[in-house]
Order: structure tokens, then sequence, then C-alpha cells
């Protein structure tokens, strides 16, 4: 008797044929034809899906060819062959008890709090109520596999209204988007956890009213309660130019482009503006007129992120906007011409210094804050191929360093200063405007060692860029010099700042007197930023690698756009 499938194969029961016999082809229809209809539709279907992945994938590569970008961190083999797994593994754990630490005193005394005072074991709302801490510090729980924490802070999160602030509160726009919207999109591209992305639209539609005004550029502040922005004359480039990153990748996970839109209103009209020199950009804004007419320009406080955005966001976009390219670059050639300063004491000490409002006047002053541009060249190097920046950073790295290794207790100040051949310099003792110089008394011994010397704010409040430039710096060069600078930044944090509870601000870094110094505040960002920057440091260079990453103001950490 005929099958369906004998049929079809050409043979039958009475005369089977040997299954040596049999071309491959023969025996495929064989199998094919034995199979049931369900069966034939399932294998189908896989079959299709199958070959849909592989077109699309060699479409990626062919159109887009992201895995042959040149790449920016040093290759595995480097980072395994340097002998350091065994050390690596132990400061890393150390790293990841300092933020168990950190953590648990939160949780005991703070915990949805905006942050723990670790002194007093007190805690504030300076931020609204939020839970900023807890928010700003998620992706670093989930980096360094605290699932458990994590979890139990994303239950929180989950029930947090974003629309209600305390009573009387006005929001900062800027420093709710890049610790906020930031952390919570950063944590949803790790989990996956949809409340995450539920939550992350939340904060970024009850901040949108800062946008509403004529120019586009946004307002500072914002009142969560009412919905509507508080009117203000000026805002810094800062906070009106360090938004962008975090709302082009909630457009991009929400799919609503209008968030990504209203943010690049803002480069826009910055880009068109004009200045007192391409590419720099005094840090007063006027929100009414969308003109730059006040203020420093600075790499520092204020300034910063506006010029750290436009790199990222080239990078976030696959290098594909050459507008950020662009600016980015004019910026840069810019600082390099008339931003950069020497030690006339150590040669090998470089920095930047500020410029006032029209570019003609220098302030030789180093922010701790302005410690970040190291990483920033060394990452702009690679992307850009711009072999020079990278010759910078290291010299400026080298600064930041400094700034930390030449103090009694091995913690920075918030900032340096430098005299000049004339022995012009700012004042030691008083705090003046950037750009009123004095004749300095005699450099004593420690200046000429340190090529620095110390202004009336000595206070180190545990603050990340210099550790985020080393951190980028050993992940491009491959140097195991700035692993032993990262860790011994990491040992003086542990001995000069660390509380029963946590870890506390320190007053004064020339002072050896240990918790008398402690000032009881713990910012955000040293959860979010230095623990996670350390962390990184001693990691494998191609977790969470730079090459598939772009780090938001804040260490949040996007994955960069893939179509």
């Amino acid at each position: 008797m005929y099958s369906e499938s004998t049929a079809r194969s050409g043979h039958t029961d009475d005369a089977p044929l040997l299954a040596k016999e049999l071309s491959w082809k023969h025996r495929m229809k064989n199998k094919w034809y034995r199979m049931d209809r369900v069966s034939r539709v399932v294998f189908s279907l896989m079959f299709l899906a199958l070959g849909a992945a592989l077109v699309s994938r060699i479409a990626i590569e062919v159109l887009s060819p992201f895995d042959n970008w040149p790449r920016t961190t040093i290759p595995p083999r480097l980072d395994n062959d340097n002998n350091s797994a065994r050390t690596d593994g132990e400061r890393r754990k150390a790293v990841r008890a300092a933020m168990q630490h950190a953590w648990q005193g939160y949780r005991d005394h703070a915990f949805g709090k905006d942050e723990l005072q670790p002194v007093s074991n007190s805690s504030n709302n300076k931020w609204g109520g939020w839970g900023v801490t807890l928010i700003d510090a998620l992706d670093t729980l989930h980096i360094m596999e605290l699932h458990e924490e994590f979890k139990e802070g994303v239950r929180h999160v989950a029930k947090v209204n974003f629309s209600k602030a305390k009573t009387g509160y006005t929001t900062p726009f800027f420093e709710m988007v890049i610790r906020s919207l930031g952390g919570l999109l950063s944590a949803y591209e790790m989990s996956l956890d949809v409340r995450l992305l539920k939550k992350a639209k939340e904060v970024g539609d009850v901040l949108m009213p800062a946008f509403n005004t004529s120019t586009g550029i946004p307002y500072p502040r914002v009142d969560v309660n009412t919905g509507k922005a508080v009117e203000s004359q000026h805002v810094c480039i800062a906070e009106a130019g360090t938004v962008q990153l975090e709302y082009w990748k909630l457009s991009e996970l929400t799919g609503d482009p209008v968030y990504h839109e209203t943010a690049q209103r803002v480069v826009d009209l910055l880009d068109k503006a004009d200045k007192p020199h391409k590419g720099l950009y005094p840090i007063w804004l006027n929100i009414k007129t969308g003109k730059l007419d006040s203020g420093s320009i600075t790499f520092g406080g204020m300034g910063d992120s506006w010029y750290e955005y436009m790199l990222k966001q080239y990078i976030y976009s696959r290098r594909e906007h050459d507008q950020y390219r662009r600016m980015y670059e004019e910026s840069i050639d810019s600082m390099k011409e008339l931003m950069i300063g020497r030690s006339i004491y150590d040669p090998d000490m470089y920095y930047v210094g500020d410029l006032d409002s029209t570019a003609t006047k220098f302030s030789p002053r180093y922010q701790h804050l302005t410690c970040f541009v190291p990483g920033m060249l060394a990452l702009g190097s690679k992307a850009l191929d711009r072999p020079d920046d990278l010759e910078l950073a290291k010299q400026l790295t080298y600064t930041c360093f400094q700034m930390y290794n030449r103090t009694s207790t091995g913690l920075s100040p918030e900032y340096v200063q430098f005299r000049n051949k004339a022995n012009f310099g700012l004042s030691a003792a008083t705090n003046t405007s950037d750009f009123d110089l004095v004749t300095l008394r005699k450099a004593d011994k420690k200046e000429k060692e340190d090529g620095f010397y110390l202004g009336p704010n000595r206070s180190y409040i545990l603050r990340p860029e210099t550790i985020e430039s080393i951190m980028i710096m050993y992940r491009i060069t491959g140097d195991k010099m700035y692993k032993e600078w990262g860790w011994q930044i990491f040992q003086a944090i542990e001995k000069w700042t660390r509380t029963p509870s946590a870890y506390s601000a320190y007053k004064d870094v020339t002072s050896t007197k240990g918790s008398k110094e402690w000032t009881d505040s713990m910012e955000s960002f040293f959860l979010a930023e230095t623990l996670k920057y350390l962390y990184l440091l001693f990691s494998p260079a191609d977790y969470y690698s730079l090459d598939e990453y772009v780090f938001n103001t804040e260490a949040h950490p996007f994955r960069i756009m893939r179509h």
C-alpha cells in the first residue's frame, strides 16, 4: 500500500531503499514527508526565524558595522595578561564591601530618603523626597551583583509617586535628570524590569515643563506639585546642556521621539549662539534671548558636563551625528589653545584653568570637578582619532592624582592653585574673584615640592571625577599604574572618611584629625559614581565596556544605540 510519504519519495514498503543508497537530499525529503503537518509548520517557522535573524545580522554588519569600529578599550588579551587578576579580584571585593557598608547604613537609617547623614545616622530630603540615593545607587548594586539589595530598591521605587515632592520644594531639573532619570533608565536596561521604565517615563514627564519657554531653553527648576516650571532669567550651560543623553535614551526605549527632539533644540541653539571664542561658552545662558551673556568659561562647575555630552552624544548615536563631533572638536581645540596651564615647579604638571567671559583673562585654578577632562580627552582620542589628546590626558591625570597624593591625608581638596613666573596667583587665604590675581608671598618648600598651593576650600566631598578619569585611562592605555593610583585613593577614602554607618565628606584634607573633620554628609554620587568607577577599574575591561556603553555624567551606563 502506498502512503503519502512513500508515494512522494518514489519507493514502497515492498521495495525499500537502503539508507546508505540515498543521497542526502533524498534522505531529507524522506524525513520531511514523514512529519505530520503540524511539525512541518513549526519547523518552517523556526527556519524562517533563523533566516530572518541571519539576514538582519548581515545587514547590521554591512550597513552599520558597530563591531568594526576602532576599539576604544584595550583588548581582553592585554587585560588578562597583566598578571594582576588575583590582586584585581581582591580589590574588587574590597570596593564591593565598601558599597555594602554604605548601602547598609543607608538602609538602616535613611531608606527611601534622599540622603543618609553618616555621622548622626539621621537623614534628609534635600532633593524633595524621591529617595535619590536609592535611585542613584541601583545600577551600582546591579553591577556589583548585589541582587537582593537591587530587588529591594526596585520594590521601593515602584511605589514612589514622582509627581509629588515635599511641600514648598522646587525640583532642580538638571540634577534630577542625571540622577533620577539616568539612574532609572540604566537600571531598566540592566534588569529589563518594566516597572523601572515606567518610573523613568514618569520622571521624564514631570520634568518636561522645564522646557516650556519661548526659546526652548529649560528653566532650572520645576514645581512638580503644580506641574509648572519656576521662571528664571538665566540657566547655566551645564544645566541646560546635560539632559540630552537621558532624554534621547528615554525616546529610544519608549519609542516617543518628543523627548529627544525637545532636548536637542538646546544643542542647536547653543551651536548657533555667538561666542567670545570658537567652541568656548560663557556659563550663563539667557533663557528669554537665547544668548550667552555672562559668566566665566570653565570646564569645571556649571560648564563641565556640557562639553562632555557633545562627545558622548556623538558616541551614543553610533557616530552618525556629525554636529556633536564638530562642536566637541571646536571646544577641545580652543581649550588646548587658551586654557592649559603648567606648574612652574613641576614640569610634568599640566592643568585646565578658567577664562573670563571675554576669553582674555586666565584663572590658574584647577578644580576637582575639572578632573573629568582627562577621561573625556582619552575617550575622544580613540573615538575621533586624536592621538595628541591622549598625551594631554596623561598629563592632566597625573596632576589630578597628585592633588590626592600630595596632601597629608591622601584626599584631594576642591581645587588647587598655581602661581605664574611673575609670582602672581589667586589668594590662598580668602575667596576672591577667579580672575583677581594678587602678588603672592615667596613660595615655601611644600609648594615647590607639590607644584601647587591650596586655597581656602580644602574639603573633600567624596567626589568621583579623578577616579572616573583613572578608570578610563587604564581601559584605554592598559597601563597598570592607573590601577595603583586608584587603589591608593580608595585606601585614603577608607582610612579617613569611613564612619560606623557609611562614609562622610571631609572638611580639611590637610588635617589628620580623622572623625573631627567629618561633615555628616554623603552625596548620592559617592554610591553612583565613586564606588562604581573604582569597581570597574579593577574589573575586566570588557565588563561594561566603553565600546558598548556611554556613561552619563552621573556614571549611569547607557547602551550605545544599535539602530
